[in-house]
């Protein structure tokens, strides 16, 4: 009986967690993509247009050389910016202000990264990245503050945001920022040592000893919590198993070792030396990525880590269960002795700092000049919230719908050379993504879609009036 009900509860689990999180973005994403595919077809007046579009936009995403590595580069931003709006979600926050919050990252980044050219690479490098982090931290925890102390909704208040950050990064770069040097207007390069290492530069960036040992210790540290990790679960298994007594003198059990009770620290130092011995040697020997104009950068290491760390801190942390606890219902958050103000700024600068790496990212890694141009327009920030919605918040999630728009936005070029249609085509079919993701009774009454009432999820953000 107990074997019965276990099963009853873990289908209708599953049955929640695919009508939730894979069910419901993907009609959207095919109601969209037939949609599109109308538009095209009547615009033209030809299916075999749509044909050549869509085959177009496939084959300029993943198939074309270089292809899968710049939708890889187009992805990366969207990552940090839909795991930026999908914290402030969580939070009951609608963060309608990483454009401008990815502006101010880039104009930190810009600064940071040519304010000397006397830093290693180790140093200078993670210092820029903290600046910008810094800077979209600060300019999202202002409407945060609003929000919480005043009532202002972050909506009004982050859309305003944005113009004021536009304009101020215009005067920085043409004004005080400006490289006088340079015909056009932009910033100063930034040094080679605060540039992000492209992979194939990799093998060279390595063979400096303070590069390749930075890189050991981050090795390192990812063995250490993967240890920890596994040395927890196996703890948690043996207090789980049932204890037995036998009769009569047993042996007495034995201390653990030194290696036993340190195991996450030795596998800290191990994988550190040998990551440091060895890695420099082997990608001088052997490396996959040898183009030199590929644009494809660690970015997307930061991207992965990035991801990996806000599930962490969602849902593994003290700090996460009281930021979703303050979106979910702030009275009862207050009433559990929650610092709601608290709670709402720190929600509001995690989610500024994510938007700040990113334009921090498309500084020193994307950029032609690795400078910040005068005309640094990008459209990111707006396309994350259609990214955030379509993967549920779900950062895992997001990573997946983070590479399918960065595939479509990087196959459109080829998609209007191959058939003639538009490429801002491919705006439509993401505000159409937007639109059926944002209403999902309506998709659930198209097609037929039954769930329970009590597993759908309440409103992300409140309402207009409210104040946490």
């Amino acid at each position: 009986m107990k074997t019965e009900t276990k099963r009853a509860v873990n289908a209708y689990t599953f049955s929640r967690i695919w009508n939730s999180a894979f069910l419901m973005p993907l009609l959207a994403l095919l109601t969209a993509l037939v949609l599109g595919a109308l538009v095209i077809w009547v615009s033209s007046g030809s299916f075999l247009t749509v044909i050549d579009a869509y085959s177009g936009l496939v084959r300029g995403a993943l198939f074309k050389e270089r292809g899968l590595s710049e939708s890889l580069v187009a992805t990366i931003p969207y990552v940090l910016l839909s795991l930026a709006v999908a914290v402030g979600f969580k939070a009951g926050l609608f963060n309608i202000g990483v454009e401008g919050q990815f502006y101010i990252g880039a104009i930190c980044a810009a600064w940071a990264g040519q304010v000397t050219d006397q830093l290693p690479a180790v140093i200078h490098l993670p210092f820029t990245l903290l600046s910008g982090a810094l800077g979209g931290a600060i300019w999202a925890a202002v409407p945060g503050y609003l929000k919480a102390r005043t009532g202002a909704h972050e909506v009004i208040t982050t859309i305003m945001l944005n113009y004021v950050s536009f304009r101020f990064v215009e005067y920085a770069v043409s004004g005080p920022l400006r490289d006088l040097q340079s015909s056009a207007v932009q910033t100063p390069h930034v040094s080679a040592s605060a540039e992000l290492w492209s992979v194939a530069a990799i093998p060279e960036r390595l063979q400096d000893p303070l590069n390749a040992l930075a890189v050991a210790m981050c090795c390192g540290l990812v063995a250490f919590l993967v240890a920890r990790v596994i040395r927890r679960r196996r703890e948690r298994l043996a207090l789980a198993r049932p204890v037995t007594y036998t009769i009569g003198r047993g042996k007495p059990a034995r201390a653990p070792s030194f290696f036993t009770r340190h195991s996450s620290l030795v596998a800290a130092v191990v994988t550190t030396a040998l990551v440091f011995v060895a890695l420099p040697v082997l990608v001088r020997l052997w490396w996959p990525f040898t183009d030199p104009y590929d644009r494809l950068h660690i970015g997307l290491l930061l991207a992965l880590v990035a991801a990996v760390a806000i599930w962490w801190l969602l849902w593994k942390t003290t700090i996460g269960f009281e930021l979703r606890t303050v979106g979910a219902n702030p009275n009862a958050a207050r009433y559990a002795g929650m610092n709601i103000t608290r709670n709402v700024v720190l929600a509001m600068a995690i989610s500024g700092a994510l938007a700040g790496v990113a334009g921090t990212v498309e500084v020193l890694g994307v950029s032609i000049c690795r400078c910040l141009p005068m005309f640094f327009s990008s459209g990111y920030g707006f396309d994350s919230i259609a990214i955030a919605l379509l993967a549920n918040n779900n950062p895992f999630g997001i990573l997946g719908v983070s590479f399918l728009f960065g595939a479509m936005r990087n196959g459109a070029d080829l998609m209007e050379l191959n058939s003639g249609v538009s490429k801002y085509v491919i705006s439509l079919i993401q505000a159409l993504i937007l639109l059926f993701t944002s209403a999902p009774v309506i998709m659930r009454w198209v097609f037929r879609v039954r769930v329970d009432r009590k597993a759908q999820e309440g409103p992300l953000t409140r309402g207009w009036g409210g104040s946490a």
